[in-house]
C-alpha cells in the first residue's frame, strides 16, 4: 500500500512537472487545456490500474500502532483544516510564491518575466507548478496550502515504508510516522504556501526508493527534489550515497532489491533530474549564465545565499548557531545558558558569532526562542532523540543505521558550510528531520523476544514517549501563529481578508492594502503596474484586487536588472500604479505622475488614471 502512494506521489509530481512545461509554451496554462490534459491522465491512469490492478494487502493494525495512527489523524485532521480556511499568507508565499503563481496565470506560461525581485522567476518552481494547477482550476487560492499539505501526507507515509524496508517492525513503522507526524516546525509549515514539506516528500521519496533498488523511481524522485528547493543540492547527496550504501552493512534477508551497476544508476539519476529541470536550467542560464540562477535575491549580491569564505570555520560556527536555534525553550534562563555556551565556544576557537561573512545582513545572533512560527519553529526534542538514536546506532554497530545517520549528519554539514547563519533557518532544515525518523524509530523497534516483565517495561516506555511526542503537536497544530485554530484569531471566526497579513503585523500596513485595492477596483482599472523595488510583498494587494475585479491584469514596473529584457516590446498602457513604501520618494512619483496624480496610503503611493 505505502509502495503504491509513494509511486503515485511520484509520478504526479513529473506529470505537473512535464505538463506545465509542455503547455506553457504555447501559452495553454489555462483552466480548459489543464483541465482536459489531467482527465487524458487520470483515464489513462484508470485503464492501467484496471488492466493491471496493484496488489494491495490489508493492513493489520495492532492496538499500539492503532493508538499511533488516532494520534497522527487527530493531528493530519487539524492541519488540513488549517490549510483550507487559510489563504496563503507567510511573508515568502506574499512576496515570491504567490506572485510567480498570478504573473504564470494571467500570461498562461511560466516564461520569465520582468521582476525586480528574482526570485520569483529564478527560484525552483515544482511548488509553485502544483499551486498553479490548483489556482487556475479553483479560479483562486483556496486550495493552495493543500500542496504542503500532500508534501506533509506523503512524507509520513514515506518514512514509515523507510522503517520497513529497513527491517524495522510494525512498532517501529508507526513510531516513525508519528515521529515525522509531530515535528513542531513540519506541522506549522504544512498548513502553509511553502516548499519545504514537499522537500521533504520527495527526499523520502528518494531514500525509499534508493533503499528499495528501483532507478527509474529513484531518478525521479531526485529530480523533483531538486526542482522544489535549493537546499536538495546540500540534502540529497549525501541521504543517497548512505542509502544506496545500506545494503553493503544489512541483512540478505532484510533488503532485497533489484541490483544496478554504479553507471546504471548514474545514467537514471542524471536523465530523471534533467527530464524535470531542464527547462528551468535553460531559462536561467540565458539569465544569468547559472543554471540555478543568481546568488542573490536581487542579483546585486547584497543578501546572497552563501557563506563568503567556506570553510572549517564557517561551518563550525553556522553548525553551533544553529543549533543553538533549535534548542529554543519557553525558559529564558535555559535559553541564556544555550546562548552563553556557543559564545564561549566560538571564543574558544577564534570565531565571532557575528562575523558577517557568516551572517544574513542585518541579521544577529541571539538567545534562542521558543516560537510557534513556521519560519523558526523548532524541534528540539526530536533532535535529542536523533542524536541519542545516532549514538545507539554506533555503540551497537549497527551498520545501516551507522551509514544513514551519518548521510543525515552530512546534509547538515554541508548546510551549514554553504548557507549563511539567519535566524529563520529551522524551517530549511525540516527535510533533515523528517527524513531521519526511520533512524529515531530504531530506538523502539526491540520486537517481541525477552522476558515478559522486560517487555512490558518496554511497551510502557514505548507509549510514554509516543505520548510526550504527540503531545509536543497539540501546541503548533492549535495555536500557530499565523494560522491558529484556537484564539480570538482563530481561523474559525476571522475574515479570510485580514488573515493575508498575519504574518505582516512588523509593517501594520494591511489597511494600506485594503484601501490601495479598494480604490483601483472602483476605478475600475484592468492593466496596473507594480513597483516592488522598495517592498517585495505585493501578492496581498493582487489576491484582494482580484476577488474584486478578476479581470486585473499586473505587470511589474520600474525594473532595471537584467530581467528587464522580458519586458514586451510594447509597453501596456497602464491606467493604475502602486509603489509600496514609496511615499516621499521624489523619483518614484516623476516616473509615475503621467500615469495620474499620486495618492499616498500610509507609505504607499498610488497612481490612478483620471
Amino acid at each position: 500500500m505505502r509502495d503504491f502512494v509513494l509511486r503515485c506521489l511520484v509520478l504526479f509530481g513529473t506529470v505537473t512537472a512535464l505538463l506545465t512545461e509542455l503547455l506553457s509554451p504555447f501559452h495553454l496554462l489555462r483552466r480548459g487545456p489543464i483541465a482536459g490534459a489531467w482527465i487524458v491522465v487520470l483515464a489513462g491512469a484508470a485503464v492501467y490500474l484496471y488492466v493491471r490492478p496493484p496488489e494491495l494487502r490489508r493492513p493489520r493494525i495492532l492496538p499500539f500502532e492503532g493508538a499511533i495512527a488516532a494520534a497522527i489523524v487527530a493531528i493530519a485532521v487539524c492541519v488540513g483544516l488549517a490549510a483550507i480556511l487559510s489563504p496563503p499568507n507567510s511573508t515568502d508565499a506574499m512576496a515570491y510564491h504567490m506572485p510567480r503563481v498570478v504573473y504564470w496565470a494571467q500570461s498562461g506560461s511560466v516564461a520569465f518575466f520582468p521582476t525586480p525581485y528574482f526570485n520569483q522567476i529564478t527560484l525552483q518552481p515544482l511548488a509553485e507548478y502544483l499551486m498553479l494547477h490548483t489556482y487556475v482550476l479553483s479560479g483562486g487560492d483556496h486550495l493552495v496550502n493543500l500542496v504542503a499539505f500532500l508534501g506533509f501526507l506523503g512524507s509520513i507515509v514515506g518514512v514509515s515504508a523507510i522503517a520497513a524496508r529497513m527491517g524495522l517492525g510494525s512498532r517501529g513503522q508507526a513510531f516513525a510516522a508519528l515521529f515525522c507526524a509531530t515535528m513542531p516546525n513540519g506541522i506549522l509549515q504544512a498548513s502553509g504556501a511553502k516548499n519545504d514539506s514537499l522537500l521533504a516528500l520527495w527526499l523520502v521519496s528518494m531514500v525509499y526508493f534508493a533503499v528499495r533498488r528501483d532507478a527509474a523511481f529513484l531518478g525521479l524522485s531526485l529530480g523533483l527534489a531538486l526542482a522544489t528547493k535549493a537546499t536538495a543540492y546540500l540534502f540529497a547527496p549525501p541521504l543517497l550515497i548512505a542509502a544506496l550504501l545500506v545494503e553493503r552493512g544489512a541483512d540478505e534477508s532484510i533488503l532485497r532489491g533489484r541490483r544496478h551497476s554504479w553507471r546504471q544508476v548514474s545514467a537514471v539519476l542524471v536523465g530523471g533530474v534533467l527530464l524535470i529541470n531542464a527547462p528551468q536550467y535553460v531559462r536561467n542560464l540565458r539569465l544569468s549564465g547559472s543554471p540555478l540562477g543568481p546568488d542573490s535575491a536581487q542579483g546585486d549580491g547584497v543578501f546572497r545565499w552563501r557563506n563568503e569564505h567556506p570553510g572549517w570555520r564557517s561551518t563550525v560556527s553556522n553548525a553551533l548557531r544553529n543549533l543553538s536555534e533549535q534548542l529554543g525553550a519557553r525558559s529564558p534562563r535555559w535559553n541564556q545558558a544555550v546562548f552563553r555556551s556557543v559564545l564561549r565556544i566560538h571564543g574558544a576557537l577564534g570565531l565571532n558569532p557575528q562575523d558577517p561573512d557568516t551572517t544574513w545582513p542585518w541579521a544577529e545572533f541571539e538567545p534562542p526562542l521558543n516560537a510557534n512560527h513556521e519560519a523558526n519553529a523548532n524541534n528540539r526534542w526530536h533532535l535529542l532523540l536523533l542524536g541519542i538514536a545516532l549514538a545507539v546506532a554506533a555503540f551497537t554497530r549497527k551498520r545501516p543505521w551507522m551509514l544513514y545517520g551519518a548521510g543525515l549528519l552530512a546534509g547538515a554539514l554541508l548546510f551549514c558550510f554553504y548557507l549563511k547563519w539567519q535566524p529563520f533557518l529551522a524551517r530549511l532544515e525540516l527535510p533533515l528531520f523528517v527524513a531521519g525518523a526511520p533512524l529515531a524509530a530504531s530506538v523502539f523497534d526491540w520486537g517481541a523476544g525477552g522476558p515478559r516483565t522486560s517487555r512490558i517495561w518496554r511497551t510502557l516506555l514505548a507509549l510514554l514517549v509516543c505520548y510526550f511526542f504527540a503531545d509536543t503537536g497539540r501546541r503548533p497544530a492549535l495555536e500557530n501563529w499565523t494560522r491558529p485554530l484556537k484564539g480570538p484569531r482563530s481561523l474559525l471566526v476571522t475574515a479570510r481578508d485580514n488573515n493575508y497579513f498575519t504574518d505582516m503585523v512588523l509593517w501594520n500596513n494591511s489597511s494600506s492594502y485594503l484601501e490601495a485595492a479598494g480604490r483601483t477596483a472602483r476605478s475600475g482599472c484592468r492593466m496596473v503596474g507594480l513597483d516592488i523595488g522598495q517592498n517585495t510583498l505585493e501578492y496581498p494587494f493582487q489576491a484582494l484586487l482580484l476577488e474584486r475585479n478578476p479581470a486585473v491584469r499586473f505587470v511589474h514596473v520600474g525594473v532595471e536588472n537584467a530581467s528587464a529584457r522580458y519586458a514586451p516590446p510594447e509597453p501596456p498602457q497602464l491606467c493604475a500604479v502602486l509603489c509600496p513604501d514609496c511615499a516621499g520618494i521624489q523619483k518614484k512619483i516623476a516616473m509615475y505622475d503621467a500615469v495620474g496624480p499620486p495618492m499616498t496610503i500610509g507609505h504607499f503611493l498610488l497612481f490612478l488614471e483620471q
